[in-house]
């Protein structure tokens, strides 16, 4: 799955939740912006986003990152990102010493 899906996922979730009116996606220098009309407080509103974004990717290894930058009014903007664990997934067979196979299991 494409990661622009679980942003357009994002914002279809935000919109069918009662605490926002408008939501979309600006990127400006390579950055990803969301743009969210809501009534609630910045604060409150950065932690419902990053529940929702738990939730969409809940048996996933994406993690939500959520960052307030500014509001203007009822409109608030965030930089909001899902990141991809920058731990290695597979082996590659080269005997690697941080080789997937070789990782001790999380309790």
């Amino acid at each position: 799955m494409l990661l622009d899906t679980y942003y357009q996922q994002l914002t279809a979730a935000i919109l069918q939740q009662d605490f926002a009116d408008q939501a979309c996606w600006r990127v400006f220098a390579g950055q990803r912006f969301f743009y969210v009309a809501s009534p609630l407080p910045a604060s409150q509103l950065a932690e419902r986003l990053l529940a929702t974004g738990e939730r969409i990717t809940a048996d996933t290894k994406l993690k939500p990152e959520c960052v307030y930058v500014r509001s203007a009014g009822l409109q608030h903007v965030f930089r909001f990102r899902f990141l991809v664990p920058q731990e290695k997934q597979f082996c590659c067979g080269n005997l690697c010493e941080d080789c997937f196979l070789l990782r001790q299991p999380r309790s």
